[in-house]
């Protein structure tokens, strides 16, 4: 029998919930159970949540905090019991070791841990994190503030008096309040600290927050408010790179775009595996060579009624039924010869480190731009003849030069989707596309700088 039962409570929450079982299955402490409570999720997150040796998973239609708890404790056996929620990811493997140390106290009825902003929270909930969870242990006899994102209390004080199942937040305060009343302690342990991306309130004035983020910075260091769980670093993130081909391979100055594609996503840091999809024996062949992952396009996916994002949900639903579970998409295509250098880590990095959902490469445009909303009819888009210094551009989005997508965003059909970031890049030869029409001109680009540069260097920026 597991001496610490672990109640963990869910709603859709794939993005996180991987995260946050890993850390507590690489804890030192190893005397527990997991047992997952969840309200009918829409996304992955049972099924993520199934690869880790839960005890049980528990469903509940009608969710209250208190009842949720309830629930999965009626189920547990432990002697001591965590309430976790499942977008906190534990920052040290001595987390449950030090939660459970506390109790050595028998006046301690419950301990709550610190909990600490991640890179990407927003100044109002690192504000509000900051403020109320220091770095001093308290105990506390009279103050019945409890929080059960990131708690351990006693079984058998909540056999006594179980969490409310009626009140539809606050349940952690309300049972505090109950065991101060009954001559218990309440500990604050801040070494027992979780990554929370969101704070207590969610909300509130975002400029008057920075502004007081913005001190805590100066007193406390910054490095303190741009953290990220280990399992959340663009290192520890499962990129895979999705290449669509549709007929033959391109050739540029006698080079294959493919293949120059390919050996410059093998050569990112962050890109984990690599995939093209075509129905060209030329790309498959050229697949086994460079000993990446080729999939069959099917004949359903000839004809040009099929969008990128089609081919994307159809891609990834075959790499994941071969059990790979990648966390993002990287949608590259060929038929842009020319990136930045870098240009595949830095859309991991950005994506990690400020928590975007979908991020892709943009030129930015000072020209005028017309759009045309019927026969004859046109608006002006933007700021008209203004000097470029007092004028805030367009924005060209080049998705096929490399767009970052999260799994759940491009399972639900959509290449953009969620929290969007851009990487503007100024130089106009990466707007460039392979064409029949735009050939001559690429040819001609291509064949000045050689002159110039030689070709090995053009080919170590290129696709």
């Amino acid at each position: 029998m597991a001496e610490i039962s672990i109640i963990v409570r869910t709603r859709d929450e794939e993005r996180w919930i991987r995260h946050c079982l890993q850390a507590i299955f690489e804890q030192t402490y190893r005397d527990f159970e997991v047992i997952l409570v969840d309200n009918h999720s829409r996304d992955r997150t049972v099924e993520v949540a199934s690869r880790f040796p839960l005890a049980q998973v528990v469903q509940i239609d009608d969710y209250r905090p208190g009842l949720a708890l309830n629930r999965g404790i009626e189920k547990s056996k432990g002697r001591f019991i965590v309430c976790l929620s499942a977008h906190c990811v534990p920052q040290e493997r001595t987390w449950l070791d030090t939660l459970r140390r506390n109790f050595d106290d028998p006046l301690v009825a419950g301990v709550y841990g610190r909990q600490i902003p991640v890179a990407f929270s927003d100044d109002v909930d690192k504000r509000d994190l900051m403020i109320v969870f220091g770095l001093d242990r308290r105990v506390q006899i009279r103050d019945y503030f409890f929080h059960n994102a990131n708690s351990m209390l006693r079984r058998e004080l909540w056999e006594r008096i179980p969490f409310d199942p009626l009140v539809s937040n606050i349940e952690d305060r309300v049972w505090g309040k109950a065991m101060i009343e009954a001559g218990y302690r309440l500990v604050y342990e801040p070494e027992a600290a979780v990554f929370h991306h969101h704070g207590l309130h969610q909300g509130n004035d975002a400029e008057r927050a920075k502004g007081v983020i913005s001190i805590i910075e100066q007193v406390d260091g910054s490095e303190v408010l741009r953290g990220l769980p280990g399992s959340m670093l663009p290192e520890a993130t499962h990129v895979v790179a999705v290449v669509p081909i549709l007929g033959g391979i391109p050739l540029l100055a006698g080079r294959d775009l493919v293949t120059d594609l390919v050996r410059s996503l093998k050569s990112a840091r962050y890109v984990e595996s690599v995939c093209l999809f075509s129905e060209n024996p030329e790309v498959e062949q050229i697949a086994l060579a460079q000993g990446v992952r080729f999939i069959p396009r099917p004949a359903e996916f000839l004809s040009d009624d099929k969008s990128i994002e089609d081919v994307l949900v159809h891609v990834l639903a075959v790499i994941e039924e071969g059990g790979e579970n990648p966390d993002a998409v990287l949608f590259a295509n060929p038929l842009y010869p020319f990136r930045p250098d870098g240009l595949w880590d830095e859309l991991v990095r950005d994506a990690q480190f400020k928590g975007l959902d979908t991020i892709f490469p943009c030129y930015p445009d000072y020209g005028n731009t017309w759009w045309r909303h019927g026969a004859g009819q046109f608006t002006q888009v933007g700021e008209g003849l203004m000097p470029r210094a007092h004028k805030d551009p367009l924005y060209r989005a080049l998705y096929g030069l490399g767009c970052l997508t999260r799994a759940p965003i491009i399972r639900s059909g959509k290449l953009v989707g969620g929290r969007i970031g851009i990487l503007p890049f100024d130089n106009p030869l990466y707007t460039m596309r392979y064409t029949k029409q735009t050939l001559d001109i690429l040819t001609a680009l291509e064949g000045h700088w050689n002159a110039r540069h030689g070709t090995e260097t053009v080919s170590s920026r290129s696709a």
